[in-house]
């Protein structure tokens, strides 16, 4: 993962991403002064990190943390004939529309799905 982005947590548990791609956890602060943050990763092994949210221990690296990303959310009703591209959706039954497309993607725009959801 590159451009890491590490918000510290003020609230625990607190979940992350590794830079393996792996969720972990911070369970609270310690009082180590270089290492404050203690939790586990993905496998339950313990893992401490610094306020930076990186980790090294015994030439061991691969576990900096990264802020999970953020899903947007946009919906989208579809008509006969065309899409009606809205975030603000009228969920009951409107004349001659097909169906509603929820499209999930991260902030910045990777990784989108595409949801059908029936009328």
């Amino acid at each position: 993962m590159d451009d890491r982005k590490f918000t510290p947590p003020t609230d625990f548990p607190a979940e992350y991403v590794d830079s393996n791609g792996d969720k972990a956890v911070i369970l609270g602060r310690g009082p180590h002064k270089v290492f404050p943050f203690i939790g586990h990763n993905a496998a339950g092994y313990a893992r401490y990190w610094t306020e930076k949210g990186t980790f090294s221990s015994l030439g061991i690296n691969g576990f900096d943390l990264h802020d999970i990303p953020k899903r947007i959310i946009t919906w989208h009703n579809v008509y006969e004939g065309w899409v009606g591209a809205s975030n603000k959706v009228n969920r009951g039954a409107t004349e001659n529309r097909l169906c509603v497309y929820r499209i999930e993607r991260n902030e910045d725009g990777s990784n989108p799905e595409i949801f059908v959801e029936e009328v």
